[in-house]
Parts: structure tokens; C-alpha cells; sequence
């Protein structure tokens, strides 16, 4: 997972450079700024799903389906979130607008949020359905992804749905938020 977390740290290095030099640009300039923050954000999006299990120190079990990364995504103002949590307690955050949040691991509450996170999405493994895609949520949605030792599963569903307790990706959209606000609280 080291050298891809320095891949994703230049990648983001590089989105928020241009995020920051990007309010003094002409607006056509801005507009240019706005593809590349863009393309950062699916760069790294790429990194957080292309990780396999020996990435996050993970040594699959024959015959048992093992949960190693849990990758919540949802808009938020303006932006695309995509909150991103392995076992290891590695945790990443991206923003489709620019910026993010990576090396979660360093801090003791982000690493807990990411493991919490991958403990609940072992539980509720079978919730959600096997996947091929990994698009981005439409408008108003929540999209949850599970990384497993036996593929890609992964699940849509409407916002004010979530926000019931009892929906099935409830949890586990909380607990993507909560690594967004662990890394809040950490830069503090």
C-alpha cells in the first residue's frame, strides 16, 4: 500500500496545487483547473479500487469471502465524496472539486473509523450484490462498494432512504462519514 499511497499523495499534491492557483486564473483557465481537479479525483478514485487484498496486508482464507476496503461515495455541495477505508486502517478521502485527505493510517481516529467501517461491511456482506462497474452515484444517491478477497460487491440507493436506520447501507454510510470527519478533526 506505500507506494500507492505515494502515487495517490503526488496525485492529490497535484489537485490541490492547481485547486489553490486556481482562484487568480482567467475563467477559461479555471474552467481547464476544474478537468484537471476532475481527472485527479477519478485517478485516485482508480487507485482506492484497483487495491488488492496483499495491498492492505490482507492473506485471503480459502472458501471465506473476507471484506479488505469499503468505498462510500455521495455528493456533498458541489463535490463528489469518496470515502475510502481498509483493514489495515488505511483511509483516504477525494473531492471531485479538488483536495482530499490520504494516510489515514498515521492518525490513531481515522485508522479506528476505517477499520470500524470494515468490520460493519463484514457483517452485512451478503446486503449487498455482486458487481462488474464501479460508476459514480447518480445525483441524490449513496453508492457503497465493498472490496472482497472474492471480488467487487456494490449497492445504489437514494439518500433520504440512507438516512433510515434500518436501510441496509445506513451503517455503512455513516461510517464513511465518519472517516471524513476523523481527518476534519485531525487537521485541527
Amino acid at each position: 500500500m506505500f507506494l500507492k499511497s505515494c502515487l495517490a499523495a503526488a496525485l492529490l499534491t497535484g489537485a490541490l496545487l492547481t485547486a489553490t492557483a486556481a482562484g487568480a486564473q482567467p475563467t477559461g483557465a479555471h474552467a481547464a483547473t476544474v478537468g484537471q481537479a476532475v481527472d485527479t479525483y477519478l485517478a485516485l478514485r482508480e487507485v482506492a479500487f484497483s487495491t488488492k487484498p496483499e495491498d492492505v496486508e490482507v492473506q485471503p482464507v480459502a472458501g471465506q469471502e473476507q471484506v479488505y476496503g469499503v468505498i462510500v461515495e455521495y455528493q456533498s455541495n458541489d463535490a463528489l465524496i469518496t470515502a475510502v477505508g481498509f483493514v489495515s486502517g488505511d483511509a483516504s478521502v477525494y473531492r471531485s472539486t479538488g483536495g482530499g485527505d490520504i494516510g489515514g493510517r498515521r492518525d490513531p481516529v481515522v485508522a479506528d473509523a476505517a477499520r470500524a467501517l470494515v468490520g460493519l461491511a463484514q457483517v452485512q456482506l451478503s446486503d449487498l450484490p455482486r458487481a462488474t462497474a464501479y460508476p459514480t452515484p447518480e445525483p441524490g444517491n449513496v453508492r457503497v462498494y465493498l472490496l472482497t478477497t472474492a471480488g467487487l460487491r456494490g449497492a445504489e440507493e437514494e439518500r433520504v432512504q440512507i438516512s433510515d436506520t434500518q436501510d441496509r447501507l445506513a451503517a455503512l454510510f455513516v461510517g464513511g462519514q465518519k472517516i471524513v470527519s476523523a481527518f476534519r478533526a485531525a487537521k485541527q
